[in-house]
């Protein structure tokens, strides 16, 4: 027989892999697998990469710049479990308060509290050792591949604990760090309160550690000049920490990463002690007030569309929703976030030059950063708008079929152009005001909005759904192929129109042409009338259909 706690443990784990806004016989299962897949994949090409260099380790044939080779790559594995842990952990930062749905169906049963969050505690903490193991299982397995060689046995055995230590400490202490906030925030806030900036500290803090992710390129650059110079930025940044336990624990000769490896170790001390001292202090008030705070009224965010950008009550309609969804859904937000994070940070990694230690602004770079900004926040549109928000929510528009695929495609275009590329491209002006002079930041900002017009009509052309209200089959499209096509579109989209901006600079013929092109591409796709179609509102896999018999 079960005990209480075992059922609240599998309850709580299997809500990591439910979700009810998938298509019948989608099975969200399928998109953890292709996630755990592309993080061991990843782990695999990094551990190829870091082979060469780990040899020579053990083989005694080190090179100053085989060693600093080898500890940036020892601080990609920490940045990227460190980046990985916490993302999963901000990302379920409500998933350890009891939710409305825990009141109505376990306050009626006699479970304890400590059960309670005990069950839920230990299954957010599974879920990610789960996504852990996945990125760590690669170059663990290539350290204890190491003791097969004759002259590394004992060396390898030290790396791979090493290893072992240093990547999993790194994930504890960013579970620890986000719940040890909450913990301060439960002490010194309302329920009230805490409800309202959680969402805000989510999107800052996800955004962070896409950031700790998607920046190695950069600051792994700097290490060396850093720990040589003992520059204040390694002792505010937790990866570099966890990196100086490959120094520590093995005996390495470097002091300064050393030390680091030592503050490591009393951080996450300090981040387990707040954890137990707030959690412990603050809980039980936290969740006696929960209820209380589930039930109160919250404003709406406000919400006007412009007089002028709509033309009819239809489209109107579509434009208010989808408005209104983007103001007042936090999953959304969060996923618009995200998206908008990984952009900024590869728009940094190629508008900044590393040379000797120090950042410096890279002219040919800098053209593709506007650029990049917009693809990433054009695609995060595009896929934003085929999760729902609540499949409730689209029962007016099955009621009311009027031809919604074009004026869904209608109105979607201008949310985004309006409501999304104009604020980001926004957001390269101080970059190009900084290398080139006025006229030509203007005359790329007329480049770069063209640029992103046809890219909006390039990926909303076949949209056939109105947003938010239609299911989506998971796993349907393939996170390596995505990755992959994520990465040949952002450059070969950036530097070609970062090239063609080069041109319309020098020859005024180009730029006559390309305006002149892009303004009858425009005009015809504004102006295309397709007949009416049916929308779209369950999602569907093409090729595999179940019959459902039972």
């Amino acid at each position: 027989m079960r005990t209480p706690f075992r059922l609240l443990l599998k309850l709580f784990q299997n809500r990591f892999f439910e979700n009810d806004t998938v298509a019948p016989g989608g099975g969200f299962q399928t998109s953890i697998h292709q996630v755990l897949g592309f993080l061991i994949t990843l782990g695999l090409c990094v551990a190829y990469l870091a082979m060469p260099q780990f040899l020579a380790l053990g083989l005694e044939k080190v090179t100053p710049q085989t060693e600093w080779l080898l500890r940036m790559l020892r601080l990609f594995f920490t940045a990227y479990s460190f980046g990985l842990a916490g993302f999963t952990a901000l990302f379920y930062w409500d998933v350890l308060f009891p939710d409305r749905r825990d009141f109505l169906i376990l306050a009626p049963f006699p479970i304890r509290l400590r059960e309670l969050i005990g069950a839920k505690f230990l299954a957010l903490v599974s879920f990610l050792m789960l996504l852990a193991a996945a990125m760590n299982l690669a170059p663990d397995l290539l350290a204890l591949a190491a003791i097969f060689v004759p002259k590394m046995r004992g060396a390898g055995i030290r790396l791979a604990a090493t290893q072992l230590f240093a990547t999993g400490s790194a994930s504890v202490f960013a579970f620890l760090l986000v719940i040890a906030l909450q913990g301060i925030l439960m002490n010194v806030t309302s329920p009230r309160i805490f409800r309202r900036i959680s969402p805000w500290l989510q999107m800052a803090g996800m955004s962070l550690m896409v950031a700790t992710i998607l920046g190695f390129p950069v600051y792994s650059a700097l290490l060396k000049r850093a720990v040589e110079r003992r520059q204040a930025w390694l002792y505010l940044f937790p990866p570099v920490w966890f990196s100086g336990l490959y120094e520590l624990l093995p005996g390495g000769s470097d002091h300064v990463l050393q030390s680091l490896g030592r503050l490591s170790l009393a951080a996450s001390a300090l981040a387990l002690l707040t954890v137990l001292l707030t959690w412990g202090l603050g809980f039980r008030r936290h969740f006696r007030r929960t209820l209380e705070a589930e039930d109160a009224l919250h404003r709406p965010r406000a919400w006007r569309i412009p007089h002028g950008l709509v033309r009819s009550p239809l489209e109107h309609a579509i434009f208010g929703f989808i408005g209104r969804t983007l103001a007042r859904s936090e999953r959304h937000q969060f996923f618009l976030a995200t998206y908008l994070s990984a952009g900024l940070c590869v728009a940094a990694f190629f508008g900044i030059a590393v040379r000797d230690g120090m950042i410096a602004l890279s002219p040919g770079g800098s053209r593709a950063v506007a650029f990049v900004i917009g693809f990433f926040l054009i695609s995060g549109f595009r896929a934003a708008f085929q999760f729902p928000a609540d499949l409730n929510a689209n029962w007016i528009f099955r009621m009311r079929e009027a031809r919604w695929t074009e004026l869904s495609r209608r109105a979607t275009r201008k949310l985004v152009l309006v409501f999304g590329l104009f604020p980001a491209l926004l957001l390269a002006l101080p970059l190009e005001s900084a290398v080139w002079h006025w006229p030509v930041v203007l005359e790329h900002a007329a480049v770069q909005l063209v640029a992103a017009a046809l890219l909006v009509e390039a990926m909303f052309w076949t949209f056939d759904k109105v947003p938010f209200t239609c299911s989506y089959f998971p796993g349907r499209t393939s996170m390596a192929l995505l990755f992959v096509l994520y990465v040949y579109g952002t450059t070969g989209y950036s530097f070609n129109m970062g090239d063609l901006e080069s041109a319309i600079e020098r020859r005024w013929l180009v730029a006559i042409l390309f305006f002149s092109a892009a303004a009858v591409a425009l005009a015809y796709a504004w102006r295309r009338a397709p007949r009416a179609e049916a929308v779209r509102f369950d999602g569907s896999e093409p090729v595999i259909q179940t019959l459902d018999l039972s």
